[in-house]
């Protein structure tokens, strides 16, 4: 299917042609497909989460042990605790989302099989 299948003309304009982004009708590979489009987005997140966190390390750091003063060193340990807890959050959702995956299609290969 080409790009010009992709897309048909709809009374306002083009509208995306949902056939070629899915290949079944069935609800749960839809589902499926969408939480794992979805776990992607979460692990850019935690990548962006991971960097805050080192940047809350090296902040604190210089704040306390390299006497960039005060501020830089509790500004640190703040932006430390928020990406901590972003981390713990993202961690866990992105977990359970995989296991989620993991059970629909397990269910798709008994459904098959």
């Amino acid at each position: 299917m080409g790009l010009r299948d992709m897309f048909r003309r709809g009374q306002d304009g083009p509208t995306l042609y949902r056939r070629a982004w899915t290949e079944s009708d069935d609800p749960v590979v839809a589902e499926a497909r969408a939480q794992t489009l979805a776990i992607q987005r979460l692990e850019v997140w935690l990548r962006l989460v991971y960097s805050a966190l080192a940047l809350a390390a090296l902040l604190g750091y210089w704040g306390f042990a390299e006497g960039g003063g005060l501020v830089p060193g509790v500004l640190g340990i703040v932006l430390g605790v928020v990406a901590f807890v972003c981390v713990i959050v993202l961690r866990t959702g992105i977990s359970h989302g995989r296991a989620n995956v993991q059970a629909m299609l397990a269910e798709l290969e008994k459904r098959k099989g």
